[in-house]
């Protein structure tokens, strides 16, 4: 009888958080499944080897040594939210909720907000009215959805809140915000990455998961798993999220795939305006750009900890710091409307916002408050010209829940 083989599209991924270093959790398909690229899982070995360099009486070389080492994951998967007309609450998350806390995204729930009536506005600003908070950087990188007066349907992104309750917004209106203007906040998630104080805030800025990977009738075990993410994708297609991880081999076992698994499968929203849309899918310092393709690069690594008090000799990597940059190519026009070399020049700061789909449920947004752009590479897309353009994502600050404001992915 022939050894049965194994189909790698037949897979599925669960991640759940531990309760700390060493303790593995158990993954439950119900809760934890990931959606993720078929074709893009990688995982390495718990072992290496290294050759000796010993003399053993003839030319063949003495057995190589068995060298422990921590094992790399990667996988990509689609940014999609929760599902069309699905609305959020404290229990119902965006399908890579999980991955996105292992990767040190720490996501913070906010309840909607009924609208009300502005109290004073710019063409990019609004002073929110009644029912509103006056915590500084309380809604940061939320939407602000306008249902009637002026900007009526808009719903821009807030890069900056006050505790005077002004929200200043990645767009520019046509007109000036006024009191006619009602303005209030879906039901969201939002995430953003964090500088831990302490140890203490590791353990939860920078939580550690459990990975079990089935690949028909094989079931993979890995504890102690961080992670960072990488963000990109094209106009007119979903965002594509790239997490590559790090963890502790737990072992293997013939397992079967899980018949329960609840596993997001609906479309992933994409990058575009729409049919009648009003609000722009990407902005840069205000202004749509013409881009093609976008990235969120984030700059930092893994940091392997070197501990023989462990089974291979490693144990959980830490998140170390990092540089962020935001790619695009917009499309180049004339200088007298967007001079990239003049911007670098200057040293100005830009807010950077995209958006994502136009369901409620299954819509997200993706801002960098204060980017400042340091490259611009001439390039060609087609016959057109085009700069090759990259920010630096700078931290304007702490949220009000202790998050770097470096770039707010938010989901409403």
């Amino acid at each position: 009888m022939l050894e049965p083989t194994i189909r790698p599209q037949n897979a599925l991924l669960l991640i759940a958080v531990q309760s700390g270093p060493g303790a593995p959790a158990t993954p439950d398909p119900t809760l934890h499944a990931i959606s993720f690229e078929a074709d893009s899982f990688t995982k390495g070995q718990p072992w290496g080897s290294e050759d000796v360099n010993e003399a053993t009486g003839s030319y063949v070389a003495g057995a190589p040594m068995r060298i422990g080492q921590e094992v790399p994951l990667s996988f990509r998967s689609r940014i999609r939210g929760a599902g069309p007309n699905v609305t959020y609450t404290s229990s119902v998350k965006p399908p890579l909720h999980v991955a996105l806390q292992v990767a040190g995204w720490r996501g913070q729930f906010t309840a909607a907000i009924t609208a009300a009536a502005l109290t004073a506005g710019s063409t990019t600003s609004a002073t929110l009215g009644t029912g509103f908070g006056t915590t500084a950087q309380a809604y940061r990188g939320m939407p602000l959805a306008i249902t009637a007066g002026v900007g009526n349907g808009r719903i821009p992104l807030i890069s900056d809140y006050t505790t005077g309750k002004v929200a200043t917004l990645v767009d520019l209106f046509g007109a000036t915000l006024d009191t006619t203007t009602t303005a209030g906040i879906p039901a969201n998630w939002t995430y953003a990455r964090t500088s831990p104080a302490d140890a203490t805030a590791r353990e939860t800025d920078h939580p550690l998961a459990t990975v079990y990977y089935y690949e028909d009738g094989n079931l993979y075990k890995w504890q102690d798993v961080r992670g960072v993410l990488d963000m990109e994708g094209q106009t007119a297609r979903p965002g594509m999220g790239t997490f590559n991880m790090s963890g502790t081999y737990l072992g293997s076992e013939t397992a079967a795939m899980p018949a329960n698994a609840v596993v997001a499968s609906h479309s992933a929203p994409v990058l575009a305006k729409g049919v009648g849309g009003v609000n722009g899918a990407a902005l840069v310092n205000r202004a749509e750009v013409a881009i093609s393709r976008w990235a969120l690069r984030t700059g930092g690594d893994l940091e392997g900890v070197v501990d023989p008090n462990t089974p291979y000799g490693f144990g959980a990597s830490e998140i170390v710091g990092r540089a962020p940059t935001f790619e695009a190519d917009p499309l180049r026009t004339l200088v007298s409307t967007r001079d990239a070399i003049a911007q670098i020049a200057n040293d100005e700061e830009h807010i950077i916002a995209l958006r994502h789909g136009s369901i409620v449920g299954n819509r997200w947004g993706l801002i960098s408050p204060k980017s400042k752009p340091i490259t611009a590479t001439d390039e060609m897309r087609g016959r057109l010209r085009a700069d090759a353009m990259v920010w630096r994502a700078l931290n304007p600050g702490r949220d009000n829940q202790g998050r770097d404001g470096d770039a707010i992915l938010t989901f409403f």
